[in-house]
């Protein structure tokens, strides 16, 4: 099965279970999952708190220390009998009935790993788990309005990317530290957004390297300008968006979490909602105003740390890409 339709095949079971009375001695109610390892099923479990559990089988003298995995999500050791079986499972919990969604979401990548390897369950889930835990490691810091205005501004290049190829996910690149924040590692788009009254069109550069092409590519650059308008969008809804496109949502929700921002966190009536009134696309090439280190006539000096400088749209004579020519720079992302 793919992960969307275990998605919903979790959904009904835990949903199915919690309708369900817990007896008097039980600490869970269980449902065997359509997914079985050379150990036996995965189950889909809640307890007497409605919280949401996966039980991974485990054989022989596997032991699982007890202990927490981030800060809300716990893999335990359980043993579950009735009056004819026993069985001994890595029991997988979240604490937080608000990451019920995201916790689905790591639950059904375990299910898609089991299917296609198990005959090592444990090692195999805690493989997936260790890749999820950062969704679950504290309390999400607050964006400023700023870095909400720079996140909408590279929302909206994925969403354009996702609508071509499903897992355009991959090249978003400067959530995991990448000198572009999207990139192939032969075309490369830099995305700089601001959000003012102001009629100038500037943006902040940061370092030598940012608005270099990468070595025998391209790089384009997609500035925006936003306002504050009800009628706007919130980070929150531009990511649900992309979630639904792409065929790997952790992916996403990493990157997400990698830049601050949680699946969980909700938007209330006061969120930030914006949209594009302005849009540019320029090719960086020889002729666009930059600091690059082939640029220098000297060599950066020792103990200076950083280099941030503004560029004024006003002054660049590029070209601008017009919406077929950004189109075809998108569409041969991934390609080479």
């Amino acid at each position: 099965m793919s992960g969307v339709d275990l998605r919903r095949v979790l959904d009904r079971h835990w949903a199915e279970l919690d309708r369900a009375p817990l007896g008097r001695r039980a600490a869970l109610r269980t449902s065997p999952l359509p997914v079985v390892t050379e150990h036996g099923p995965v189950s889909a479990a809640t307890d007497g708190n409605s919280l949401r559990h996966l039980l991974i089988p485990l054989q022989g003298r596997r032991r699982i220390p007890t202990g927490r995995i981030g800060g809300t999500l716990r893999v335990t050791e359980r043993a579950l009998e009735d009056d004819e079986t026993y069985g001994r499972f890595a029991d997988i919990v979240c604490t937080r009935r608000d990451l019920d969604e995201v916790f689905t979401g790591l639950c059904a990548d375990v299910l898609v790993a089991l299917e296609a390897d198990g005959r090592h369950p444990y090692r195999t889930t805690l493989a997936v788990v260790n890749r999820w835990r950062q969704l679950f490691s504290g309390v999400p810091r607050t964006l400023t309005e700023a870095q909400e205005i720079g996140l909408a501004g590279e929302l909206l290049v994925l969403l354009r990317l996702l609508d071509k190829d499903p897992g355009a996910v991959r090249f978003w690149a400067g959530p995991e530290g990448g000198r572009h924040d999207f990139s192939d590692g032969v075309h490369a788009v830099e995305v700089k957004s601001t959000y003012t009254t102001s009629e100038r069109r500037t943006f902040e550069a940061h370092g030598l390297d940012q608005l270099e092409a990468p070595r025998g590519g391209r790089l384009v650059l997609a500035w925006r300008r936003f306002e504050r308008t009800p009628r706007g969008r919130t980070v929150g809804e531009l990511a649900a968006e992309a979630a639904r496109l792409c065929v790997d949502e952790s992916e996403l929700w990493l990157r997400l979490a990698h830049v601050g921002y949680r699946h969980a966190q909700a938007d209330d009536d006061g969120a930030l909602r914006v949209s594009p009134v302005e849009e540019r696309w320029y090719e960086v090439d020889e002729v666009f105003p930059r600091l690059t280190m082939a640029s220098l006539r000297e060599p950066v000096p020792d103990g200076l740390l950083d280099v941030r400088y503004t560029v004024d749209l006003a002054g660049v004579h590029s070209p601008r890409l017009d919406d077929p020519a950004v189109d075809a720079f998108l569409n041969e992302m991934g390609r080479m």
